[in-house]
């Protein structure tokens, strides 16, 4: 089922990302809610009016996520570009922390193509949001369902192996 649920994603990615971002701003709501609940807990002034802060910046994001899907679709394109430079960075420090021990270089390897995705998005931000977030998560589903599907006969060949 991943992977039919990511070859679709793939062949439907605009689809697929304005969902996620529907979704995105249902659960920013539901977490804003939760929040301006919770405010009214507190018994001090300043963790009521932090508590508050959070509620109204959760609402008012995802309402506007949810009314300007495409919008929240190329802010979350370029929060993704953000992370993968974030992470080519810090691999690379772990690559050079770490040179020497057995496939490090397993390491450098991750942190160029972390880079390479950042100045990928990076160029053609944002043009590419419309695709980009929809393609990813096919990519995953495909992936996920290939490694479910092979590790679950490789367990329970085990099973039958231990069985026997």
């Amino acid at each position: 089922m991943m992977i039919v649920a990511g070859v679709l994603a793939i062949f439907l990615p605009l689809t697929i990302s304005t969902g996620l971002v529907i979704l995105l701003s249902w659960l920013l709501i539901i977490s804003g809610i939760g929040h301006l609940i919770a405010a009214f807990r507190f018994k001090t002034f300043g963790n009521m009016a932090w508590e508050l802060i959070q509620a109204v910046a959760a609402i008012c994001v995802g309402f506007y996520m949810r009314f300007h899907p495409l919008m929240g679709l190329a802010t979350l394109t370029l929060a993704l570009a953000i992370f993968f430079l974030v992470s080519g960075c810090s691999e690379f420090v772990l690559y050079f922390q770490n040179r020497s021990l057995p496939n490090s270089g397993l390491l450098l390897l991750s942190a160029v193509v972390n880079i390479v995705l950042f100045f990928l998005i990076w160029m053609h931000w944002p043009a590419n949001s419309l695709w980009l977030i929809g393609m990813l998560v096919g990519i995953d589903l495909i992936a996920i369902g290939i490694s479910r599907l092979g590790s679950g006969v490789a367990f329970r060949r085990r099973r039958h192996e231990a069985t026997a």
